[in-house]
Order: C-alpha cells, then structure tokens, then sequence
C-alpha cells in the first residue's frame, strides 16, 4: 500500500543546526563549513539512491556545486538564529522503480520549487520499513532566498506561507497518482486526514451495490480507522510532553505512542539485563576483596551488616569494606613495632610467598599416610642396642 507522507520544515541556526551539515547528511558526502571551520563526512552512508541539484534559469554555476552553494547559502545569513534553508521530506511508492522515483520527484521539485525561483538540492533514500520491506523517501532542501546571475538576494516571504504548503501537499498526491496509475498500479495516496478518508470511504461502503466494490471500501473503512502514526520526532515530543504531565500531576508515565511503547518495552529488557550484569560485577568484587583479605593477612571482618537490598548497594558495601580493610593494613604498616617499611613491590612478593607456602603445607597434609617413609631399626654400626 502507497503511504503519504509530505512534511516540511525550517534549518535554523537557533537549534544549533547548520545548513552545510545537512547537505552532506542527505547527500551522503564530505563538506566543510567554511564558517566554523568544521568538517561533515557521510560519506559512509549507504542508504543514498541518488543525489541531484536543481537552479533556476539565470542563477550562477556554482549554484549547482553542493559544497559552493550551501556555504554561500551561510555566507548570506548573518543573524545567529537565521533560517538558512528549507527541507521537505516526501515519502515515495514503494510500487515504482528506483529509475521512476528518481523521475518523479525530478518534476514535482522543478515544477514546483525550482519554477518560483528556488535551488533545490534532493536526495533520494532507502531504508527498511517496520513490514520489513522497502522505505523509500526524499528529502529536499530548499534555498529561501532570490538568486540571480550575482548571487543571492532578499528572501522571500511568500515560500512561507501555509496556502502554498497545502497546495504542495495536494499537488504531490495528483502527481504521485497520475504516476502510479500510468505505471498501471491500483494503489493511491490521500493528502486528507485519515478521519475524512473515513468517513468517505464508509459512506461509499453503505452505497455500493456491487459485492467486489463494496468489499474492498469496506476494507478501506477498516485501514483508515487508526490515529495517524506521528513521525519519530513528533513521537519524542509527544512523549517528552507526557512525561513532563505525568511528573507534574504526580502519577506514573506511561507511553501515548507506538513508538514511545516500543522504546519503553526495550528499556525495561535493557534494564533487566543491566541488572544482570551488575549482580555479575558484585559477586565477582565480593571475590577479589575475599582474596585481598587473605592476601594481606587481614582475615578480621568488619561486623556484620544489613544484607543490602539493590544490587546498587551490594557495590557500594563491597566497595567499603575493601577500603576499610585496605585502611587497617596501611595503619599496621605504619606502626614500627609491629612491621618495618617496606616497599608495595616487596610486599606484594611477601603475600605470594606466604600463598606458596600454605599451598605446599596444605600439599604435604593432604598426602595419604602409608606414602610416607617408615622409620627402621638404625644402620649405624656403631650403635649397638643395650
């Protein structure tokens, strides 16, 4: 089924975000910013299907030059929280081939955008869906200000307004569509809302007389039946916006979106296994400060404690009682009475060999008795029994 999707958005230096570094992540190439100075490589990126740059008659030819145009692009801003460029991203048929994807969206940005004076910079790329199959989206950057032979000039106030955004969005449907049907394929794409598409789609059920016809709206009541699926980003502030409300009215968060259960469902296995993992790190501590008290002697135990309750605070009381008997060995090692100074070296060497020695002690007990030598009368001739 042909998904919809056609979103837009501003690249703003107030959110931290620079127009060149986000040519080179759509792009999948290596740009520097001639303004910071920083250096963009995505070169590594192998989801890239195809890149391409179009200018309007009359702009210069280093309009077509990606890293040329972007960093002119930044040049001609000068405020801090300038907006320096304009990205749409559009969802494409997964029913066409790459080489009609390519196509379409060709004229829809040179009809569209690159015909009003624009210079757009597009990017087609591919990922794998949540059915597991293909995903295949465009993104589209888009200049916001007048060119010509010179350069840029004064930006244009009209590309922001929201009557061209939904003509944009209607547009790519009746392009998309025409496309889809030419390639002789029955699916299509709706720029409406799910609740029209519904509500429509239900009212042609109730009125077809034809079985076939009527089986398949009422298939399509049935798909358009849902909340629309927020995009990842939407999620997140969907998500950071119930936190924020669960937290102030003192309850317990839960997630609102798919997205948001599905991240919340990994945490929790992430934090069972993190569980795990520290009970690991505990069990193996409590063993090195158990040899550690047998190495240096200092087989005292501090008095009992509470058994913690969190593997937290198993650490922390392994941890205190490695140093508390680390501080009873250094305050014996500083009373001359009872051992003289001596180097770590040196007493590491003394706790090994005291270790050797209890082993080979604990060797020789353990050896069964008729495998020792049995005394004998003496053979010293010169000692005669009396």
């Amino acid at each position: 089924m042909a998904i919809y999707r056609f979103a837009a958005t501003v690249i703003s230096r107030a959110k931290g975000r620079s127009s060149v570094a986000a040519a080179a992540y759509r792009a999948g190439a290596e740009l520097v910013d001639e303004r910071t100075g920083a250096v963009h490589d995505y070169t590594r990126k192998s989801d890239i299907q195809h890149s391409e740059i179009l200018a309007p008659e009359g702009a210069p030819d280093w309009s077509l030059d990606r890293p040329a145009l972007w960093n002119a692009v930044e040049t001609a801003e000068r405020r801090k929280d300038a907006q320096v460029a304009r990205e749409v991203q559009i969802a494409l048929p997964r029913e066409l081939d790459a080489a009609a994807q390519v196509s379409l969206v060709r004229e829809f940005v040179r009809d569209e955008f690159v015909s009003r004076g624009m210079v757009a910079d597009f990017s087609l790329h591919d990922h794998i869906a949540r059915d597991g199959g293909e995903q295949p989206h465009a993104h589209v950057m888009l200049t916001m200000r007048s060119i010509n032979g010179d350069g840029f000039g004064l930006k244009v106030r009209d590309w922001n307004s929201d009557e061209l955004l939904v003509h944009w969005r209607e547009r790519w449907a009746e392009v998309a569509n025409e496309v889809l049907a030419e390639a002789g394929v029955d699916a299509r794409i709706d720029h409406r809302t799910l609740a029209v598409q519904h509500a429509e789609a239900k009212a042609q059920a109730a009125m077809e007389p034809e079985a076939d016809r009527r089986e398949a709206l009422e298939e399509r009541v049935v798909q358009t039946d849902r909340e629309p699926s927020p995009y990842m980003r939407a999620s997140w502030y969907m998500e950071q916006k119930e936190r924020a409300a669960a937290e102030a009215s003192g309850r317990d968060y839960a997630p609102v979106t798919d997205r948001g259960q599905w991240f919340e469902a990994v945490r929790e296995i992430a934090q069972e296994r993190l569980t795990q993992v520290r009970e690991l790190v505990v069990h193996a501590w409590e063993k090195t400060v158990a040899l550690t008290h047998k190495l240096l002697g200092t087989e005292q135990r501090p008095e009992p404690r509470p058994q913690p309750v969190s593997p937290s605070e198993r650490a922390e009381d392994a941890v205190r009682q490695w140093q508390e008997a680390k501080a009873r060995t250094a305050g014996q090692e500083a009373s001359p009475a009872t051992r003289p100074a001596i180097s770590p070296q040196d007493r590491a060497a003394e706790a090994v060999q005291r270790w050797r020695e209890q082993a080979a002690e604990r060797q020789t007990s353990a050896q069964p008795a008729q495998s020792r030598p049995t005394p004998g009368p003496s053979q010293d001739p010169d000692i005669t029994p009396g």
